[in-house]
């Protein structure tokens, strides 16, 4: 298999995880609109559980089978089947004893009505094992269309049953938690048409059973340490919900207004989902040659794609939070008709920027094979969240809440950025650098506070008002703030070329220039 080929294969992976992600952000939009806050608090409290085993056999789990199976290349078959034999033991365990602890969970979450969807949940685990292995096998010999497929038809599936089987609940006056349930329940038909679309790739290549307790042992040792390094390091976002869900209304109150007030909190989950997706995304082109440079012990390359991953990532992940944070007020209303919550979703959109940075040196750490690195810098973020939910919330609610998200990721951004340096040396973007990031990102921030103010003196914030604003908003802002890092020079001709469309922009500021 050339490189070519080999390119075209990841570019392939990352396009359908991208679309995969975009799936899962925009869905939640017409739920909430259909269901209500209410019903959003319900289907989201628990969506972490689902989406932290979801993301496992989408992400985590199919890279650990990929490395295992390569550092095993003449033991290929036993080695699968050692994993799958593994985690069909583990699904088996964790599934079974989520539902029977439900009631418990439920008690964890303060409302005891989330036992029906905890146990759908539960139900969406049992395919995991086949599908990871699969997926793991096909990365492995690096054909990435398989997965790629898989994972689009997945979401696309899971996404219009799940909008179906609520606009079918709301219609029939359905209890919320069953709604929810029956919305979690979903995932189930979309796990069966990836499994399909697997199986079909992989007609004639999976071989008979084959049973070594010898492999096992070894697959068992790696899933339990390397495994759970990479899947909670690629899982804070998610980990962070299932905090908030863990004490919003233990701490609150279980009482209607207080479920509704969680379920506006989780409006902004999404949202901030999508600009950290949309940070990392940007900005993540250099870490394949971070990772070449490592394994050649190119000490001053490294040190060079580090560099270049900062600055990019910087630029990118202060664009992606001052215009989240800009147009956070009428995108609320267009979105979810109402701009309730807007101080605390403005505190979540601020999140984005040590979001964005902790992810991307997650993903260098990973890169080089220090995932533990990784999994200590979220952990100690995590122990913040979870310190500062319980000092804010009694105190701010839902502004609490998104207050100490704001600083859980700040915590982990500096406890990541310390453990990277500690690993490879002292690492900075450059004085001259954050100079340079001041201009644009004050003009864009002027530009977004005018228009706001603008609108709403006029009182134009309609729903379809509020659409064009945010409209004006977003490409306003992208088109302020990329003339003005371009004109300061903020990224040198080579790293705007790493970006999408990069070497573009330059190209047509350089022309601009000369005439």
């Amino acid at each position: 298999m050339n490189k070519r080929t080999i390119a075209q294969g990841a570019a392939l992976l990352a396009i359908s995880s991208y679309i995969s992600k975009l799936l899962s952000f925009f869905y939640r939009i017409p739920y909430q609109n259909l269901a209500g806050d209410f019903g959003l608090y319900v289907y989201q409290t628990v969506y972490p559980l689902f989406a932290i085993a979801a993301a496992l056999g989408i992400y985590a789990l199919p890279v650990i089978v990929a490395k295992l199976t390569l550092h095993h290349p003449d033991e290929k078959r036993e080695v699968l089947w050692s994993i799958f034999y593994v985690l069909l033991a583990m699904t088996v365990f964790f599934g079974v004893l989520g539902w029977w602890i439900a009631p418990t969970l439920a008690g964890w979450f303060g409302d005891d009505k989330l036992v029906v969807p905890l146990r759908a949940v539960t139900c969406t685990f049992y395919l995991l094992p086949v599908i990871a292995v699969l997926r793991g096998m096909f990365q492995a010999d690096l054909e990435m269309r398989p997965t790629a497929v898989s994972q689009v038809s997945e979401n696309a599936v899971r996404v219009g049953l799940l909008l179906l089987v609520t606009y079918i609940g709301v219609s029939m006056q359905a209890d919320p938690y069953w709604i929810g349930a029956s919305a979690h329940l979903t995932a189930i038909g979309g796990s069966v048409v990836s499994l399909v679309v697997l199986l079909r790739f992989a007609k004639g290549k999976i071989g008979r059973p084959v049973f070594s307790s010898l492999h096992i042992r070894r697959v068992g040792k790696v899933l339990v340490t390397s495994g759970v390094a990479v899947s909670i390091a690629s899982l804070a976002l998610l980990l962070m919900q299932l905090i908030d869900g863990l004490t919003f209304v233990n701490l609150l109150g279980n009482t209607t207004e207080t479920k509704i007030e969680k379920g506006i909190l989780d409006r902004g989950y999404p949202l901030l989902q999508f600009a950290i997706l949309f940070a990392t995304s940007m900005s993540l082109a250099s870490v394949p040659a971070l990772s070449t440079a490592y394994r050649k012990h190119e000490q001053q390359m490294m040190r060079q794609q580090l560099e270049t991953l900062l600055r990019s990532g910087l630029l990118i992940a202060a664009a992606a939070t001052i215009g989240l944070m800009g147009v956070m007020r009428p995108l609320n209303i267009a979105l979810y008709q109402n701009d309730e919550g807007t101080v605390g979703l403005i505190w979540l959109a601020a999140t984005a920027f040590a979001a964005s940075i902790a992810m991307m040196i997650v993903s260098c750490l990973q890169s080089v094979d220090a995932e533990k690195y990784a999994l200590v810098g979220v952990l100690v973020g995590l122990g913040a969240k979870l310190a500062l939910n319980l000092y804010f919330i009694p105190r701010y609610g839902m502004i609490g809440a998104g207050m100490a998200t704001f600083g859980g990721f700040a915590v982990m951004a500096a406890a990541q950025w310390i453990l990277l340096n500690r690993k490879f040396g002292r690492v900075s973007a450059g004085n001259a650098f954050y100079r340079r990031l001041v201009l644009p990102v004050l003009t864009m921030g002027v530009f977004l506070y005018l228009i706001e103010t603008f609108f709403q003196l006029f009182e134009l914030e309609t729903r379809i008002g509020a659409a064009l604003e945010v409209g004006i908003l977003v490409v306003g802002g992208a088109i302020i703030y990329g003339s003005m890092a371009l004109r300061v020079r903020a990224l040198s001709e080579q790293e705007w070329a790493l970006l999408p469309l990069g070497d573009k922009l330059y190209q047509m500021y350089q022309r601009r220039r000369s005439i």
